[in-house]
Protein backbone atom coordinates (compact mmCIF):
# COMPACT_ATOMS: atom_id res chain seq x y z
CA UNK A 1 0.00 0.00 0.00
CA UNK A 2 1.38 3.23 -1.10
CA UNK A 3 1.50 6.42 0.82
CA UNK A 4 -1.38 7.83 -1.17
CA UNK A 5 -3.52 4.88 -0.41
CA UNK A 6 -2.53 5.08 3.21
CA UNK A 7 -3.37 8.77 3.36
CA UNK A 8 -6.73 8.13 1.64
CA UNK A 9 -7.51 5.33 4.10
CA UNK A 10 -6.52 7.51 7.04
CA UNK A 11 -8.61 10.37 5.67
CA UNK A 12 -11.55 8.11 5.20
CA UNK A 13 -11.14 6.69 8.68
CA UNK A 14 -10.73 10.21 10.09
CA UNK A 15 -13.85 11.42 8.27
CA UNK A 16 -15.79 8.44 9.63
CA UNK A 17 -14.58 9.13 13.18
CA UNK A 18 -15.41 12.83 12.76
CA UNK A 19 -18.93 11.90 11.50
CA UNK A 20 -19.41 9.55 14.47
CA UNK A 21 -18.13 12.21 16.94
CA UNK A 22 -20.45 14.82 15.35
CA UNK A 23 -23.39 12.41 15.64
CA UNK A 24 -22.53 11.66 19.26
CA UNK A 25 -22.12 15.39 19.97
CA UNK A 26 -25.44 16.15 18.26
CA UNK A 27 -27.13 13.35 20.23
CA UNK A 28 -25.54 14.52 23.48
CA UNK A 29 -26.48 18.11 22.67
CA UNK A 30 -30.10 17.07 21.98
CA UNK A 31 -30.18 15.02 25.22
CA UNK A 32 -28.78 17.95 27.22
CA UNK A 33 -31.31 20.34 25.61
CA UNK A 34 -34.16 17.93 26.45
CA UNK A 35 -32.88 17.58 30.01
CA UNK A 36 -32.57 21.35 30.37
CA UNK A 37 -36.07 21.84 28.93
CA UNK A 38 -37.47 19.26 31.36
CA UNK A 39 -35.71 20.94 34.31
CA UNK A 40 -36.98 24.33 33.18
CA UNK A 41 -40.51 22.92 32.89
CA UNK A 42 -40.28 21.43 36.42
CA UNK A 43 -38.87 24.71 37.73
CA UNK A 44 -41.66 26.64 35.98
CA UNK A 45 -44.31 24.33 37.51
CA UNK A 46 -42.72 24.69 40.95
CA UNK A 47 -42.63 28.47 40.54
CA UNK A 48 -46.29 28.53 39.46
CA UNK A 49 -47.27 26.37 42.47
CA UNK A 50 -45.34 28.64 44.85
CA UNK A 51 -46.87 31.70 43.20
CA UNK A 52 -50.36 30.17 43.51
CA UNK A 53 -49.74 29.39 47.21
CA UNK A 54 -48.43 32.91 47.78
CA UNK A 55 -51.43 34.45 46.01
CA UNK A 56 -53.83 32.22 47.96
CA UNK A 57 -52.15 33.22 51.24
CA UNK A 58 -52.34 36.91 50.31
CA UNK A 59 -55.98 36.55 49.24
CA UNK A 60 -56.76 34.83 52.54
CA UNK A 61 -55.01 37.55 54.55
CA UNK A 62 -56.74 40.32 52.59
CA UNK A 63 -60.14 38.63 52.99
CA UNK A 64 -59.59 38.14 56.73
CA UNK A 65 -58.64 41.81 57.14
CA UNK A 66 -61.67 42.87 55.11
CA UNK A 67 -63.92 40.73 57.33
CA UNK A 68 -62.36 42.23 60.49
CA UNK A 69 -62.79 45.72 59.07
CA UNK A 70 -66.42 45.00 58.13
CA UNK A 71 -67.05 43.60 61.63
CA UNK A 72 -65.53 46.74 63.22
CA UNK A 73 -67.64 48.93 60.92
CA UNK A 74 -70.82 46.99 61.79
CA UNK A 75 -70.03 47.21 65.52
CA UNK A 76 -69.35 50.94 65.30
CA UNK A 77 -72.59 51.45 63.36
CA UNK A 78 -74.52 49.34 65.88
CA UNK A 79 -73.02 51.33 68.77
CA UNK A 80 -73.87 54.61 67.07
CA UNK A 81 -77.42 53.38 66.40
CA UNK A 82 -77.74 52.22 70.02
CA UNK A 83 -76.64 55.65 71.29
CA UNK A 84 -79.03 57.40 68.91
CA UNK A 85 -81.94 55.15 69.95
CA UNK A 86 -81.13 55.71 73.64
CA UNK A 87 -81.13 59.47 73.17
CA UNK A 88 -84.43 59.25 71.31
CA UNK A 89 -85.93 57.11 74.08
CA UNK A 90 -84.75 59.57 76.72
CA UNK A 91 -86.27 62.37 74.67
CA UNK A 92 -89.62 60.56 74.70
CA UNK A 93 -89.75 60.21 78.51
CA UNK A 94 -91.56 63.58 78.99
CA UNK A 95 -94.48 62.14 77.01
CA UNK A 96 -95.10 59.73 79.89
CA UNK A 97 -96.04 62.75 82.02
CA UNK A 98 -98.98 63.60 79.76
CA UNK A 99 -101.21 60.63 80.40
CA UNK A 100 -102.22 59.51 83.88
CA UNK A 101 -98.91 60.63 85.34
CA UNK A 102 -100.08 61.19 88.96
CA UNK A 103 -100.99 57.47 89.12
CA UNK A 104 -97.57 56.52 87.67
CA UNK A 105 -95.81 58.77 90.21
CA UNK A 106 -97.85 57.18 93.00
CA UNK A 107 -96.83 53.69 91.83
CA UNK A 108 -93.18 54.69 91.71
CA UNK A 109 -93.47 56.12 95.25
CA UNK A 110 -95.20 52.94 96.48
CA UNK A 111 -92.21 50.89 95.27
CA UNK A 112 -89.92 52.63 97.76
CA UNK A 113 -89.13 50.66 100.93
CA UNK A 114 -91.34 51.77 103.86
CA UNK A 115 -88.79 53.82 105.77
CA UNK A 116 -88.64 57.46 106.84
CA UNK A 117 -87.33 59.25 103.75
CA UNK A 118 -85.54 62.47 104.56
CA UNK A 119 -85.06 63.95 101.07
CA UNK A 120 -86.79 63.44 97.75
CA UNK A 121 -85.42 64.88 94.52
CA UNK A 122 -88.21 65.21 91.95
CA UNK A 123 -89.13 67.09 88.81
CA UNK A 124 -90.32 70.59 89.77
CA UNK A 125 -93.82 69.70 88.49
CA UNK A 126 -93.94 66.78 90.94
CA UNK A 127 -93.04 68.76 94.07
CA UNK A 128 -96.65 69.14 95.20
CA UNK A 129 -97.64 65.47 94.81
CA UNK A 130 -94.32 64.40 96.43
CA UNK A 131 -95.04 66.65 99.41
CA UNK A 132 -98.47 65.00 99.79
CA UNK A 133 -97.05 61.46 99.62
CA UNK A 134 -93.98 62.21 101.79
CA UNK A 135 -95.05 65.01 104.18
CA UNK A 136 -91.97 64.72 106.45
CA UNK A 137 -89.41 64.66 103.64
CA UNK A 138 -87.59 67.65 102.25
CA UNK A 139 -88.62 67.98 98.59
CA UNK A 140 -85.84 69.15 96.27
CA UNK A 141 -86.98 70.17 92.76
CA UNK A 142 -84.57 68.92 90.08
CA UNK A 143 -85.32 69.64 86.43
CA UNK A 144 -82.83 66.92 85.38
CA UNK A 145 -85.40 64.37 86.56
CA UNK A 146 -88.14 63.79 84.02
CA UNK A 147 -90.33 61.72 86.30
CA UNK A 148 -90.17 59.61 89.44
CA UNK A 149 -87.89 60.35 92.34
CA UNK A 150 -84.57 59.90 94.03
CA UNK A 151 -85.11 59.20 97.72
CA UNK A 152 -82.53 59.54 100.50
CA UNK A 153 -82.68 58.36 104.10
CA UNK A 154 -80.32 58.05 107.07
CA UNK A 155 -78.34 61.11 106.02
CA UNK A 156 -77.76 59.76 102.52
CA UNK A 157 -76.58 56.28 103.50
CA UNK A 158 -79.72 54.86 101.91
CA UNK A 159 -80.43 56.05 98.42
CA UNK A 160 -83.02 54.74 95.99
CA UNK A 161 -83.24 56.11 92.47
CA UNK A 162 -86.66 55.33 91.04
CA UNK A 163 -86.76 57.79 88.16
CA UNK A 164 -87.99 57.22 84.63
CA UNK A 165 -84.44 57.83 83.44
CA UNK A 166 -83.01 55.14 85.74
CA UNK A 167 -85.72 52.67 84.73
CA UNK A 168 -84.91 53.26 81.07
CA UNK A 169 -81.21 52.81 81.83
CA UNK A 170 -81.86 49.49 83.60
CA UNK A 171 -84.20 48.17 80.91
CA UNK A 172 -82.09 49.38 77.99
CA UNK A 173 -80.08 46.14 77.54
CA UNK A 174 -83.38 44.27 77.18
CA UNK A 175 -85.02 46.88 74.94
CA UNK A 176 -82.11 47.51 72.60
CA UNK A 177 -82.04 44.19 70.68
CA UNK A 178 -85.74 44.46 69.84
CA UNK A 179 -85.35 48.10 68.80
CA UNK A 180 -82.37 47.30 66.57
CA UNK A 181 -84.24 44.40 64.98
CA UNK A 182 -87.27 46.60 64.37
CA UNK A 183 -85.03 49.33 62.94
CA UNK A 184 -83.33 46.81 60.65
CA UNK A 185 -86.72 45.65 59.37
CA UNK A 186 -87.65 49.23 58.57
CA UNK A 187 -84.44 49.61 56.54
CA UNK A 188 -85.04 46.44 54.50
Amino acid sequence: MGSEELLAALRSEGEEKRRIVRQECAAESARLKDEAAARLARLGEKLQQEQARSIAAQESAILAEAERSARRTRLAAAEKLAQKLYQMARGLLPRLRKKDYPRIFGQLAAELPPIEWQTLRVNPSDAEIAAQLFPRARIVPDSAICGGMEALAEDGRIRVINTLEKRLERLWPELLPALIEETAQCVH
